[in-house]
Order: structure tokens, then C-alpha cells, then sequence
């Protein structure tokens, strides 16, 4: 019987309801399963896994660094990690997803913001202006701001979260219809959420108490999931993709790699259990 450590946190220690089913998907196709925190002073659990499955890691984004540095440690220790460790590290820096108009998928323009400079913002067109932390995860420290409040806010931030790297993106109007998250593996986008935010908020992570529709995705977003998949091939076995539909295109707004949430708690059985057997090949 396979043995998988569901990798979660100290911070946030109890599955979600999502992981909680996919975990139950597994036991149910013959795994056992268990979680532990990926930064727990106990590692054996760790070491002892034929599987460490990257699902609930989510205050990495307050060390970056040691989340990185315990990836390494546990793949130079053996470990069989999902995703792979080196696209888990490159996509915790949300600035990765400036890569994908290379592969013809396009995304609001985003600029860094240097701790030395606040300037650059001429190469976005609208007035408003989102700030985003380059480490970051469930709306924390993501902000709406103008160009002429854009310093004024971007000071806040800096004093509320010291250390932090940022950057800034267009603001989409398109948000207020809201945001599509893909769930996605065996190289396509299987479902979707679609989460459309409170009247006057921009923002739809779950804190934020938006809409949330399970529904099939539009075409163009799916086909974007299908160039993400293709591209980076076995290295990912599911992920995340969001954005939103402007006429017929899907706009990339975010690219979620390592530990996304899947939804699966509010759609059909079939997915997890899909996935489950997928992991379980894997093995």
C-alpha cells in the first residue's frame, strides 16, 4: 500500500475540505494517507513516504526561502515530491506568470515595484492599479490603488508586511463578472470554478466571500490550460489556472503550481477520484 504524506503547515494544519476529499479519494483507491506540516520540527513522516504530495503548504509565503530550502532537503534526502520541486519553487514567486505570453497566453501587464523606486507605472494604461506580493496567497496584502494613491498605499504595505517583494499589475474591469479557476490534469482543465466577487470588491479568495459556480470552462481559457500542460509536461501533475474573459479571450491572471485549491469539495466525486488514480500511476 502507497504511502502519502499530504503536505500541509503549522499555520493551517487540518485539511481543507477540497484536500480532505482528494485525500479520501486516495484512501479510497487503495493509498494510505496522511498530512503533516511541512515546517513540523518532526520530519519522519517525510521520510518514511513513498509520496510527498505539495497541497496545503500555505504560509511558505512568510519564508519563501525555508520552503524552498526544505523542498531541496527533501528531494536530495529521496523524496518523491508532487509538483516537481523545481517548478514548486519557481511558481511560489507569482511573477512567473510573466512568462506565459510565450506561450501565446496573455496576462495583465505587470511591472515589478523595486524597494529603492515606486516609479515605472507609465507602462500600465488604466488608472487603477493592483499591488500584489510577489509571495503571497489568499488575498493577503492585495490592494486597489490609483496613480496618484499608488504611493501613498504602496507605503502602508511596505510598513504592514517589512521585507516583502511586490509588484504591480493593470487592473481588469473584467473582474466584476468574475474570475475563472481552472482546475487542472492528464493534460487538460477538467472543471472550473467560477467566482464572482461581492459588489464593490475586486478581490474572490474565499476570505473574500464570493459567488462560486462549478461549471465547464470557456473555450479559449480552456485551451490556455491545455498550452500550459503541454508546456510543462510530467513535471506538473495538476494545477491551477485563473483568469478572466474579456469578449472570447481568457486573460491569465494567475498560475498556480503548487499547492492551489481544486474545488473538489463542490463538484462531482469523479474528479478526485480521477486524480487519485492519475497520482496513484504516478507511483
Amino acid at each position: 500500500m502507497p504511502q502519502i504524506v499530504i503536505a500541509s503547515c503549522r499555520a493551517y494544519p487540518e485539511l481543507s475540505k477540497s484536500n480532505q476529499t482528494l485525500a479520501n479519494a486516495l484512501e479510497n483507491s487503495g493509498a494510505n494517507v496522511t498530512s503533516h506540516p511541512w515546517n513540523a520540527c518532526d520530519q519522519q513522516p517525510f521520510a518514511d513516504a513513498d509520496l510527498i504530495f505539495l497541497r496545503q503548504t500555505w504560509d511558505y509565503i512568510d519564508d519563501p526561502g525555508g520552503f524552498a530550502s526544505w523542498i531541496i532537503w527533501r528531494q536530495r534526502a529521496g523524496a518523491k515530491i508532487l509538483n516537481a520541486p523545481d517548478l514548486a519553487i519557481w511558481n511560489n514567486d507569482k511573477r512567473s506568470l510573466t512568462t506565459l505570453p510565450d506561450l501565446g497566453i496573455p496576462v495583465p501587464i505587470t511591472i515589478p515595484i523595486h524597494t529603492e523606486e515606486l516609479g515605472g507605472l507609465s507602462d500600465i494604461p488604466t488608472e487603477k492599479i493592483v499591488i500584489k506580493p510577489a509571495f503571497g496567497g489568499s488575498g493577503i496584502g492585495v490592494e486597489l490603488a490609483t496613480k496618484s494613491t499608488f504611493e501613498d498605499v504602496m507605503g502602508k504595505l511596505k510598513a504592514q508586511y517589512p521585507g516583502r517583494r511586490w509588484f504591480a499589475q493593470e487592473y481588469l474591469p473584467e473582474i466584476s463578472n468574475g474570475e475563472w479557476k481552472l482546475t487542472c490534469f492528464d493534460g487538460k482543465a477538467q472543471f472550473a470554478a467560477h467566482l464572482i466577487p461581492q459588489a464593490g470588491e475586486f478581490r474572490v479568495n474565499t476570505r473574500f466571500k464570493p459567488q462560486t459556480i462549478i461549471a465547464s470552462p470557456p473555450l479559449s481559457a480552456a485551451r490556455a490550460a491545455e498550452s500550459v500542460s503541454s508546456w510543462l509536461g510530467c513535471d506538473a501533475l495538476c494545477f491551477r489556472i485563473d483568469g478572466v474573459m474579456r469578449n472570447d479571450q481568457f486573460i491569465c491572471t494567475e498560475l498556480e503550481l503548487t499547492d492551489p485549491d481544486l474545488h473538489f469539495h463542490l463538484a462531482d466525486a469523479v474528479w478526485s477520484k480521477r486524480l487519485a488514480a492519475s497520482i496513484l500511476k504516478s507511483l
